[in-house]
């Protein structure tokens, strides 16, 4: 089942598309079993009516003819026999022998009875399958060789003990109605799918706008308004976007407004801290009350850029992100110690620089920090880009690897910058990936150590 279903359209023009076809073509089947037996029907009904005018026009004849003779004329070949005769595989159509008895026994009184079947031709006796005739009354062999696949036999049972046996194929069924309907189905698919398509395209586009601002953008994109197009449906849909959009940016708007009353407010009496920390005259607690207070404004800095990524002033620039790889590694690394591996091709991408380098200086920061080393890479595969660094560290366990995302997670439980750091900056660059369409992916190397991934999208926007 599972094998099948990866066939079925995942869009919905795709589905819409293919349900309407399947149910056309069960409808035109339907249609076809009814108007092909009807045809069936009816080509027994004439080879019936043929064969009891045959018989009353040639009665002098059948009068006068002697038993085991044989009377031709055109397509219906007539016996004259003292036996009655029942091929194998023949079956009576009673309802039909009734209609064509009632005019002849009129007509001719001397008929005791009347029997009509109808079966294949080659079980009639070899002396009753000459000649062949079509029901135009051309030889068989005149159409390309074809036999009837059945014929109807008239059996006339007279009062001085004589059998008459009329017969004569019936119709075969050739192509041409199934051709005819053939046509018709392609006409009626013309007629349906085509209309169809575009009303789906209709409602499908407007449909794929919304998609592409949602996956793209997002809620908080700043952009201008979707124009609403479409059945009414669609456009009160889009109405209602545009609508929770404006209130989304409203209140990062506000947010943001509160976050920079924040910041200042705080930084404010930090910063005055740090000028009376000055005065203090033991040195070594001077220095420790300093790096208390510059770690308490990188925190704070920290949570200030994770609450404004919702939504960033910073415009999307199309960017060498080989070069930045390098750029950032260069200012974090004096040692050495992160080998930026060359890439085969410059991978470029709409990117916001200041916050990729961002997340870039977070992870190479963690890889120097529990790692000591890494080698940084750079690779392009369709539509995404991606940054792997691998470190040569200890490595994570399962639960880390699950958790070390979450807003001040660490490694190390310590509070001490120093080791364990704030606990945001995987957060910072999660979030900063995933503004890029992307994402950060963690795992642990066979040969050792830890590899962290930063994918983005190249076509962002």
């Amino acid at each position: 089942m599972a094998r099948w279903l990866r066939f079925f359209p995942k869009t919905l023009t795709g589905r819409i598309m293919l349900v309407t076809a399947l149910g056309v073509l069960l409808v035109q089947g339907i249609n076809t079993v009814i108007r092909y037996r009807a045809f069936q029907g009816r080509s027994v009904v004439e080879a019936a009516s043929h064969l009891a005018a045959t018989v009353a026009n040639q009665m002098e004849l059948i009068d006068a003819g002697a038993k085991d003779s044989l009377i031709r004329k055109r397509k219906v070949a007539i016996w004259i026999t003292d036996r009655a005769l029942q091929p194998p595989s023949f079956s009576s159509t009673d309802e039909l022998a009734e209609r064509v008895a009632a005019p002849l026994q009129s007509i001719y009184p001397q008929i005791d009875s009347v029997r009509l079947s109808k079966g294949p031709e080659s079980n009639l006796p070899q002396n009753m399958r000459e000649p062949k005739f079509d029901h135009q009354g051309r030889p068989w062999i005149s159409r390309g060789g074809k036999m009837p696949k059945e014929v109807l036999l008239l059996t006339l049972k007279f009062d001085d003990g004589r059998w008459v046996h009329a017969i004569l194929g019936v119709r075969p069924h050739y192509s041409q109605p199934l051709t005819l309907i053939a046509i018709e189905t392609l006409l009626i698919y013309l007629a349906v799918m085509i209309p169809l398509l575009l009303v789906i395209r209709q409602i499908s586009k407007p449909l794929r706008q919304l998609n592409d601002r949602l996956a793209h953008e997002g809620l908080a994109s700043g952009a201008p308004p979707l124009e609403p197009r479409g059945p009414d449906d669609i456009r009160s849909l889009i109405d209602s976007f545009n609508a929770a959009e404006q209130r989304v940016n409203a209140m990062l708007t506000e947010k943001d407004v509160m976050l920079g009353a924040i910041g200042h407010d705080l930084k404010t009496p930090l910063a005055s801290l740090r000028v009376r920390i000055e005065s203090v005259e033991d040195e070594d607690e001077r220095m420790k009350m300093a790096a208390t207070v510059d770690e308490m404004v990188h925190i704070l800095d920290d949570i200030l850029i994770l609450a404004r990524l919702g939504k960033s002033a910073e415009a999307l620039v199309l960017t060498d992100v080989s070069a930045l790889v390098e750029m950032v590694a260069d200012e974090l690394d004096g040692e050495d110690r992160l080998k930026v591996v060359e890439s085969a091709e410059k991978c470029r991408a709409a990117v916001r620089p200041v916050l990729l380098r961002r997340a870039l200086r977070n992870l190479m920061g963690n890889a120097l920090q529990y790692g000591g080393k890494a080698q940084i890479s750079t690779a392009c595969d369709g539509n995404q880009l991606s940054i792997t660094i691998d470190d040569q560290g200890p490595g994570l366990t399962t639960e880390q690897l699950t958790n070390l995302f979450e807003p001040f997670a660490r490694a190390e439980s310590s509070r001490n910058r120093a080791s364990g750091g704030s606990g945001l900056g995987l957060t910072i660059a999660r979030a900063i990936a995933r503004a890029h369409g992307g994402d950060v992916v963690l795992e642990n190397r066979a040969e050792g150590g830890l590899r962290a991934i930063l994918r983005i999208s190249k076509k962002l926007g």
